[in-house]
């Protein structure tokens, strides 16, 4: 990999991609290295996740089981250092990525980009920080969340000279077709599946000369509106909306969506189980990947046919499928943690199980939603 072709763009291919997110766990592949690609320097370590001999994915990834950090850096940016675990690709998750990173004092965490197609967010578990969107520059704190939608130019910094910054962050894995701009480097980056080539702006030629946008009608897109907020501070969250599953009396759970309306494809909130009570209802998605991270309080996660306690610092992935899977709080006190997974709108397709109701629910976007029961298939009984 790596030949650099004429123009001055840099050429590859990258064996194995596993995710890309927000800041610098970032580009997580591995790349045959070679001398004429600075490219070649990306997260090698991360790769042990994916290798063949990798241990089978966990639901569960525990705060005191996660082992050594991984570190990586980026090629363009010396200020670059990261430190983490991708707990969600431990957990099995395929579509959505999540990773627990810090960062070290006076560090950065990848190079000020933009992303075309992928959705990336980032949640201030420890620290203080600086996210620039575009070019303004945010003080960010605990609490504190930033979407990153397509389009929007970003990077994250670490100001302090005595503590680390700690993130819980996530965005999309796209596994076919991406184009990013390093805007003060003036590079493009084209991805499509696991090859790569990054041009110098200056080599453009233009398709039509002297024009750069296309009119808006010619592919049925809307004028653009108002960008929604980006940076949703802990103090400004809003009130939460209190839900009750009509399939379980012992459900109560007060919900804050933070990365609506700015995020389209993956969601992210704040979630809070009173003491004693439960979450939703045992379920299992069939499209869907699901995870969730607890920030305070201790609970009972119900996996499959297995309880297992949880508290601060611990991860659970449910990819799609079993197992079927719900949560309750202690008697002792409320469980409060992030929640997440892919957003519905009005294009999602979904079929949920409920194992221990015999029901099985079926949704056409946010139109129509039908439930019924297991036995009553003309067809397929059992599937």
């Amino acid at each position: 990999m790596g030949r650099r072709a004429a123009g001055g763009v840099v050429e590859g291919s990258v064996p194995v991609v596993v995710v890309g997110v927000a800041v610098g766990v970032a580009v997580e592949v591995e790349f045959s290295p070679a001398p004429a690609s600075p490219l070649a320097l990306l997260a090698r370590r991360a790769t042990l996740l994916v290798m063949p001999d990798a241990p089978p994915p966990r639901t569960l990834i525990r705060a005191s089981e996660l082992g050594p950090a991984e570190s990586s850096s980026h090629p363009y940016n010396p200020r670059s250092e990261v430190h983490g675990w991708m707990i969600s690709r431990a957990a099995g998750l395929r579509r959505i990525a999540v990773n627990l990173a810090w960062l070290p004092p006076g560090k950065e965490s990848a190079l000020f980009h933009v992303h075309y197609r992928e959705e990336e967010w980032a949640f201030v578990l420890e620290g203080r920080g600086v996210v620039e969107l575009d070019e303004a520059e945010h003080e960010v704190g605990p609490g504190d969340f930033v979407a990153f939608p397509p389009g929007v130019a970003h990077h994250m910094r670490n100001a302090s000279a005595d503590e680390r910054l700690l993130l819980l962050e996530g965005g999309e894995i796209i596994p076919d077709v991406e184009v990013a701009d390093f805007p003060r480097l003036r590079r493009r980056m084209v991805r499509f599946g696991n090859r790569f080539a990054v041009y110098p702006m200056e080599a453009e030629i233009e398709f039509i000369p002297g024009v750069k946008e296309l009119p808006r009608e010619f592919f049925g897109l809307a004028t653009p509106g108002e960008r929604p907020p980006l940076l949703v501070r802990a103090r400004e969250r809003g009130e939460a909306r209190l839900y009750h599953h009509p399939q379980n009396p012992r459900s109560e759970i007060a919900l804050t969506w933070l990365s609506r309306p700015a995020l389209k494809r993956i969601s992210v909130g704040v979630a809070a189980v009173p003491a004693g009570r439960e979450s939703f209802v045992k379920h299992a998605h069939r499209h869907d990947e699901e995870w969730m991270y607890v920030l305070s309080g201790r609970g009972t996660a119900v996996i499959g046919d297995r309880e297992e306690p949880i508290g601060p610092g611990d991860f659970l992935g449910f990819p799609a499928g079993e197992p079927a899977h719900n949560v309750r709080a202690s008697p002792d006190g409320e469980l409060v943690y992030l929640l997440g997974g892919d957003a519905w709108s009005a294009a999602t397709i979904e079929i949920v199980d409920f194992p221990e109701l015999g029901l099985r629910k079926t949704f056409v976007g946010t139109r129509s939603s039908m439930t019924f029961p297991h036995d009553a298939a003309v067809e397929g009984k059992g599937t």
